[in-house]
């Protein structure tokens, strides 16, 4: 029977040093029934720049852009009939930009591949009633983590509902699915209704959204080291003897709207 590790890349899977990643990497190898899906806020385009890192597991399927992209991770086809429906509704990148012009705390990421979203940095205090009033009238969605990075979606898209439909067109079932994030750009994938692991050093506005959710596992081990415990904690995994905090930290990836600093994509 086949298990479902949907995991966010950035201070997730990518998270902790790299004994702790190739551990976990190791660990999914020797369990071909473990089927790691990503989950990220990164582009496609920078999903396949992390492939090239050994220690990154290969994933079945790959949710991109915040659950604005789904495509098979096999040959990056787009997963069409889910990818239509989470993009309904989608006015365009141009009247997106358009209609938040007025706003020049927003800065569009011009260094990110953006399809199906619209991406920015923004300092919290710019965070206003009237920038989400404005996106709102679009008809869309907006999703704001790691302190500074404000995505503009289709009203339909997020993380969240991009692993349901998948759910829903594969059988999965809830109780075969474990999410992991630590940004509030996963914070959609833990109303799903399936295990879930909130990593070590998550984004502190992720775990007050999750205080009263009693059945989210949270280890002190970060990333990798987390999503390993978690999946010891289920029993799809036997506990490792090596303790999970042992060596240095990966140096953190360059922040973009795609890979925040402390969460996401």
């Amino acid at each position: 029977m086949s298990r479902i590790l949907v995991t966010d890349l950035d201070g997730t899977l990518l998270g902790g040093s790299p004994g702790q990643r190739r551990r976990l990497r190791d660990a999914l190898v020797r369990h071909p029934e473990l089927v790691p899906v990503f989950a990220t806020g990164r582009s496609l385009a920078s999903v396949r720049e992390v492939l090239a890192d050994p220690l990154v597991p290969r994933p079945r399927w790959i949710i991109a852009d915040v659950g604005a992209t789904v495509v098979d991770g096999t040959d990056f086809t787009p997963v069409d009939s889910l990818q239509e429906q989470l993009r309904t509704g989608w006015p365009g990148a141009g009247q997106v930009r358009a209609a938040l012009l007025r706003f020049p705390a927003l800065v569009y990421q011009q260094d990110v591949v953006q399809d199906g979203r619209c991406s920015y940095r923004l300092a919290p205090h710019h965070l206003t009633g009237e920038l989400t009033a404005a996106v709102e009238a679009l008809g869309c969605a907006w999703v704001y983590s790691g302190g500074r990075f404000f995505d503009v979606l289709p009203p339909e898209a997020s993380k969240g509902n991009a692993v349901r439909a998948l759910a829903g067109k594969l059988g999965w079932r809830p109780e075969d699915v474990l999410v992991a994030g630590d940004s509030l750009n996963d914070l959609s994938l833990y109303r799903l209704g399936t295990h879930a692991v909130v990593v070590g050093g998550a984004e502190p506005a992720l775990l007050t959204a999750l205080a009263g959710d009693t059945g989210v596992h949270r280890p002190d081990a970060p990333g990798a080291a987390g999503i390993q415990t978690a999946l010891e904690a289920l029993g799809w995994l036997a506990p490792t003897a090596v303790p999970p905090l042992t060596d240095s930290p990966v140096p953190p990836l360059t922040a973009t709207a795609e890979c925040p600093p402390a969460g996401q994509p």
